[in-house]
């Protein structure tokens, strides 16, 4: 499963905010109402994809990906870590592709 992190901006009172939703959630979190003033219907301006990531751990970078769970929150397990952050994004290119 892919996990997303969608970005909002609301143009009638200027909050922003995001929400993360599983892929198969994705559809209906690709609009969301304005947690400030209500507005409906507010459609993000960016998501990200965060099935996998990069995370710095200690001197050493770790790639991770999602866990497949029904849970409401990602838990991510390590696919590899790296000494640098060049050769984990190399990886994490490598595995989008």
């Amino acid at each position: 499963m892919a996990w997303f992190r969608h970005h909002f901006y609301c143009e009638g009172c200027d909050g922003t905010w995001f929400a993360e939703a599983w892929l198969k959630e994705a559809a209906l979190a690709a609009e969301a109402d304005c947690p400030f003033c209500r507005a409906r219907d507010v459609f993000p301006y960016r998501s990200e994809d965060r099935t996998l990531i990069i995370e710095q751990e200690g001197a050493a970078f770790a790639v991770l990906a999602i866990a497949n769970t029904s849970s409401s929150e990602p838990a991510y397990r390590r696919l590899r870590r790296f000494a640098e952050r060049g050769q984990a994004q190399a990886y994490l290119a490598a595995k989008r592709a």
